[in-house]
């Protein structure tokens, strides 16, 4: 379960940083928490269910987002009821609820998914140019690679965004690249690229 919600994380746009995190306060752990992810700038501290949600969870979750300093999120299948719905909803708390269509496979079929799924993207993402790599063309792959964003890329190269642009629809032309956004499919191309060179 904890897979399947690192995924949905994922594409949410969040970023995992930790699983199965120890809340420690005042030197003593208090409790288990089962991902750690950002997003803009924001920790969050996710609690995962398989089932559906009551009151109970929704406070154990936002106790120990607020004790470690943090945001509360949640995700599971549902809310058991009306009055958890309206909890989460007051106390400010983000729940991501599995996709409908989840409910009716189990476990294993969706992790069966999701790996046919990873192996079709790294199909992708794993392309062959048709012929070899110029400096520039490195040093621009090098710059996606390295860089947090397409901004920052720029920066780094010292070239306009444009420009940029200009470059990254060359290496597409050559086959060099073939996913340009979002960014971080880009930059997880490159570093691939990088490591075929």
């Amino acid at each position: 379960m904890e897979m399947l919600a690192q995924l949905i994380l994922e594409l949410e746009g969040y970023t995992v940083e930790k699983t199965r995190h120890t809340l420690i306060v005042d030197g003593r752990p208090i409790a288990e928490i089962d991902i750690v992810a950002k997003k803009e700038g924001e920790t969050y501290y996710v609690e995962v269910k398989s089932g559906k949600i009551s009151v109970t969870d929704i406070r154990q979750a936002y106790t120990n987002a607020k004790l470690a300093g943090g945001k509360p999120l949640i995700v599971a299948r549902g809310f058991s009821d009306e009055a958890a719905r309206i909890t989460a909803r007051e106390l400010g708390i983000e729940v991501l609820l599995i996709p409908d269509y989840f409910h009716f496979i189990d476990t294993e079929e969706i992790m069966q998914i999701v790996e046919e799924t990873v192996y079709l993207t790294l199909e992708k993402l794993f392309p062959t140019p048709t012929s070899p790599l110029s400096e520039e063309e490195l040093a621009t792959v090098r710059a996606l690679a390295n860089s947090n964003t397409f901004e920052e890329a720029a920066d780094k190269l010292g070239v306009s965004k444009q420009e940029l642009g200009q470059r990254i629809s060359k290496l597409k032309e050559k086959g060099a690249i073939t996913k340009t956004s979002p960014y971080r499919l880009l930059r997880l191309q490159s570093k691939l690229l990088l490591l075929s060179q």
